[in-house]
């Protein structure tokens, strides 16, 4: 059985998401080690048995990565920020409500949740990138 399904997470995380350059501000760098984190997860072989598991551990990284970007970035890009904190957290409840009780539905949700959680990351990456 798969628990979310591999075209969503290709198509959530599809696009690979490039670094900045050198002696470039801090946020720069902290958006490549958010793009690790993105990558890593979008990597999870989903058809596994500890599939969610694994997913919950790289959300932890991306979240901790995310913080890193909230810090560097500052106000910056505090729009772009917010939707994608939202967006997380509600991967993150997603994730955990289909741990609690896998089904169909509780999947989907994760699944949807992990498609608008791909979109936000790539449109903050985009914006920041501009900037590097």
């Amino acid at each position: 059985m798969k628990l979310i399904p591999v075209a969503v997470l290709t198509l959530a995380l599809a696009t690979p998401l490039t670094g900045c350059g050198e002696d470039q501000p801090a946020v720069c760098s902290s958006v490549d080690d958010l793009q690790t984190s993105v990558d890593e997860v979008r990597d999870i072989e989903v058809s596994s048995s500890g599939a969610l598991g694994d997913l919950e551990s790289g959300l932890e990284a991306v979240g901790s990565d995310l913080s890193d970007v909230k810090s560097d970035a500052k106000a910056e890009f505090s729009s772009q920020i917010d939707t994608v904190q939202a967006s997380y957290d509600a991967l993150a409840a997603s994730i955990d409500t289909a741990k609690e009780s896998a089904s169909a539905a509780t999947l989907s949700a994760a699944a949807t949740a992990l498609s608008t959680f791909g979109s936000d990351v790539r449109t903050l990456v985009t914006d920041v990138q501009e900037t590097c």
